[in-house]
């Protein structure tokens, strides 16, 4: 996947992580595109935080914002950045691109599913080629049934448990095998089943 990366707050880090984390998203950049706009009689200058495209071919540019920074009744609005977002808004819609801002709002709508996200990152980037396989037999049980990791571990005692999560965590990741880390913490109770959808793409 084609993914350049620059991180600078933690909100866009967590979008970063939602972003990366997103097995239909085939190719994002952050800070893409530096824009001049005029608004309200005088030149914007901007830069937009992300460009994503997604596996059916769809291309968005997203900024990313605290929620309080663009209403007006609140205490730490920010006219800037409401003329940023407006700005780019109107580069946008000149240009024939689609837009979203995405605040803290709909980024941290779910803790459990960002925190969980964090934590199997890291087992992806652990071996940079899956062990073919250990994916195979994994893939073979849950097509019989779904498993929880510690089912899983004590199914495959010759595989060692850091290989299993890695495994585990790969298939997540890249969409090949569903989780319940959208709804509960990632542990020894982490439930992952085939996804169907992948499997139908397959025949």
């Amino acid at each position: 996947m084609n993914r350049t990366v620059r991180m600078f707050s933690d909100l866009e880090y967590d979008h970063w992580i939602l972003v990366e984390g997103d097995p239909d998203i085939v190719c994002f950049c952050e800070q893409p595109k530096q824009i001049q706009v005029q608004i309200d009689g005088s030149i914007v200058e901007s830069i937009l935080d992300m460009w994503i495209q997604r596996k059916e071919g769809a291309e968005l540019f997203v900024e990313i914002k605290y929620a309080a920074e663009l209403d007006p009744k609140h205490r730490n609005f920010s006219e800037r950045s409401f003329k940023q977002t407006k700005a780019q808004q109107k580069w946008c819609e000149e240009n024939g691109f689609k837009y979203e801002i995405r605040t803290d709002k709909e980024i941290r709508v779910n803790p459990v599913y960002l925190d969980n996200l964090k934590m199997i990152l890291p087992y992806v980037r652990q071996r940079a080629k899956p062990i073919e396989t250990d994916y195979h037999r994994i893939l073979t049980l849950l097509k019989k049934s779904p498993s929880t990791l510690l089912q899983m571990e004590q199914y495959f005692l010759d595989i060692p448990k850091q290989r299993i999560r890695e495994a585990i965590c790969r298939m997540i990741y890249t969409g090949t095998i569903r989780s319940n880390i959208d709804t509960a913490p990632f542990n020894n109770n982490t439930e992952v089943w085939i996804n169907d959808q992948t499997e139908m793409d397959r025949k």
